[in-house]
């Protein structure tokens, strides 16, 4: 026999004011075509703690110009698509550079998601 589920809290509004928004996501750009942010730094945190009680150790996260609170965390998709677009992966030749990003569908996890990546252009 299952584990029945807990009773949740029913949402009601934006989707996204119930999620963890301190982060830059594909919904911030879904539906915005190619988007390029500047990079203004990037910052390594031991330890991550998300607002759903998830930690991640060694996370990198990109700070932009615009949106200034809102860092991409950086996986190793985004390291090696920026490193290749920039021909160095020295950080501090990152910074001041504008990267097109988009949100694009791809399978992730074994499903299809919306997913932020750097744009071809």
């Amino acid at each position: 026999m299952s584990t029945p589920i807990p009773k949740g809290q029913e949402l009601t509004g934006a989707i996204t004011k119930h999620m963890d928004r301190r982060f830059l996501s594909s919904i911030d750009l879904a539906g915005q075509g190619v988007v390029e942010l500047e990079i203004d730094r990037i910052e390594k945190l031991d330890e991550l703690k998300y607002d759903n009680g998830q930690r991640e150790t060694n996370v990198i996260l990109c700070y932009f110009k615009s949106p200034k609170d809102r860092p991409l965390v950086l996986k190793a998709t985004h390291i090696k698509a920026i490193t290749r677009r920039l021909k160095t992966n020295n950080v501090q030749d990152w910074v001041g550079v504008k990267i097109p990003f988009h949100a694009i569908e791809e399978r992730a996890f074994g499903e299809m998601q919306l997913c932020v990546r750097v744009a071809k252009t």
